[in-house]
């Protein structure tokens, strides 16, 4: 088995468990924003037998011809790929979406707001979320975060809650787990070797309410 056929055996069983124990709504409108290869919005396809729409957006067409070939390779119709935008706003209407997933998308880069992105993209899930919509965020390198003065500085899983908190969204508490898929797919890493499924990082997901 590869590393690939353990990240799709994921994505219909761990990757389903983590939005279909918070999402009620049996035809939800998703939004995956950053989606990469996609591995979460296939997971919300599968959680909610391919009721949901999912939109996976993301400024690479690379990723997005990826994630469109994955989708019907699979059979699966529900996906629908958008390219994003440089400034991290969203092309949707207000109370589109029953769930917005910020997978690996706060951290302490990103023009053209050098670090302070997810402070956007906080208010556009705000905008774009239904009211009782979830906000999905799984973040990683924590140590990398920048202040509203654009200063590097250590964040915590606290801190983060406390900063999301304060846009009006309420932490729903959980122990779901995500994964960092980051190696899987970059060629600097394949070349180097020794990627495996059970060594890429893990971290938690924080789920909001709005």
């Amino acid at each position: 088995m590869t590393i690939f056929d353990e990240v799709n055996n994921w994505e219909k069983t761990e990757g389903t468990k983590i939005f279909s124990s918070v999402i009620g709504t049996p035809d939800p409108v998703i939004l995956d924003y950053g989606c990469g290869a996609g591995n979460y919005s296939f997971a919300a396809a599968y959680a909610f037998d391919q009721k949901c729409k999912v939109y996976a957006v993301d400024i690479s067409s690379q990723c997005l011809n990826y994630v469109n070939e994955k989708a019907k390779n699979e059979k699966i119709s529900c996906i629908k790929t958008a390219m994003g935008r440089e400034d991290y706003r969203h092309d949707f209407e207000d109370d589109t979406f029953d769930l917005v997933i910020y997978a690996d998308m706060f951290h302490g880069e990103g023009k053209p707001y050098d670090g302070l992105h997810r402070f956007v993209m906080v208010e556009e899930a705000k905008r774009t979320l239904k009211k009782g919509g979830i906000l999905a965020v799984l973040p990683f390198h924590l140590s990398n975060f920048r202040d509203k003065d654009k200063k590097k500085c250590k964040y915590t899983y606290k801190k983060l809650i406390a900063e999301i908190s304060g846009y009006g969204f309420t932490y729903l508490e959980n122990d779901l787990q995500g994964i960092h898929f980051e190696k899987v797919y970059s060629p600097y890493y394949q070349q180097k070797g020794g990627v495996t499924f059970e060594g890429l990082e893990r971290g938690k997901f924080l789920m909001f309410v709005k």
